[in-house]
């Protein structure tokens, strides 16, 4: 596999680091995305691997964004060409997901009923996607926020700061079918990888920048270099496996469960690595490591937990 990023992969990068600049850390989700489409990183026609990079870049710049965009277009891709969602890719509308499976509403003569829990990013005029308890393949659908019989829980989260996050209860609400759900978990999850090792990649370079300045690493200062070198090591290796994922003609959801989980814990060790390099400054309200720390701890809730994405890579490699 070629690891060298091509003219449009870069131009994403690029864009997604603007994005971050720009909008600053606590940015709300309705700002993120019309912020993202005003820069063109919002397109139907999207290459997952310049999504992916741009996803990857934003994260380190506010890791709230780069979750936001990973769960938007993570989802709005899989309704591209369609005209019904058209507003997605100009940034005038969210999508939301519903990113817990310990509920799940139920779909009868194309209305729903029922709790989808957890979902991300809601906005007020915006639409959320669920996948109903069915008999057969699991199909998703969109319901807007907005509409008649549905009620929205905000929850208060200790971290994300501009993320609103949602219980949202449908009683018979009208809903549009998007197509299966396997294709929209798969896009998701690789993204939500990226967005892991932005944050990782983000803490990294605090841990380097403050390893420098006390000239601890360039000293010989083992226990420093260790450190630096495990989470470097750590987070190469996870971009590896979520490269592979977003590169592949077919993505699996095996390949990308498994590119989330080793994102997954190789940011939150990198934020812990990071933490010991920092020191006690890192404990301050307010530091970007402190944040991370926090921030960190959505990627091993939405989109799969530890042990879902077990499951699902085991299940895909025992049958093929």
């Amino acid at each position: 596999m070629n690891f060298d990023l091509n003219h449009l992969q870069t131009e994403w990068r690029d864009k997604g680091a603007a994005l971050g600049r720009q909008i600053g850390r606590d940015a709300t989700a309705p700002i993120i995305v019309n912020g993202a489409g005003q820069i063109g990183l919002l397109d139907p026609a999207g290459d997952l691997s310049a999504v992916t990079v741009a996803v990857q870049t934003l994260a380190s710049e506010a890791p709230a964004a780069g979750v936001v965009l990973a769960l938007h277009c993570g989802t709005a891709l899989a309704m591209a060409g369609d005209r019904r969602f058209a507003s997605l890719f100009t940034g005038d509308k969210v999508v939301a997901v519903g990113l817990s499976s310990d509920d799940v509403p139920v779909e009868e003569a194309g209305r729903l009923s029922g709790r989808a829990p957890w979902a991300a990013p809601v906005t007020e005029r915006g639409i959320v996607v669920v996948s109903p308890r069915r008999d057969t393949e699991r199909l998703a659908y969109a319901v807007a926020l907005h509409a008649p019989g549905v009620s929205v829980e905000a929850i208060q989260t200790a971290a994300l700061a501009g993320v609103v996050c949602a219980h949202v209860t449908l009683d018979r609400a009208a809903c549009e079918p998007i197509g299966a759900t396997l294709p929209i978990m798969t896009r998701i999850r690789i993204l939500m990888a990226a967005a892991g090792l932005g944050m990782g990649g983000r803490a990294l370079r605090e841990a380097l920048t403050t390893a420098r300045t006390a000239h601890t690493a360039a000293a010989g200062e083992q226990t420093v270099q260790g450190l630096l070198a495990d989470a470097a090591t750590e987070l190469d290796a996870a971009m590896l496996m979520t490269w592979k994922a977003a590169t592949a003609e077919s993505p699996s959801l095996a390949a990308a469960s498994l590119a989330k989980l080793m994102a997954t814990g190789a940011a939150q060790r990198a934020v812990e690595r990071a933490t010991q390099v920092v020191g006690v400054d890192s404990f301050q309200r307010g530091h970007i490591i402190e944040r991370l720390a926090q921030d960190v701890r959505a990627l091993e809730l939405f989109a799969g937990r530890t042990e879902a994405l077990r499951a699902a890579a085991a299940e895909e490699l025992y049958s093929s």
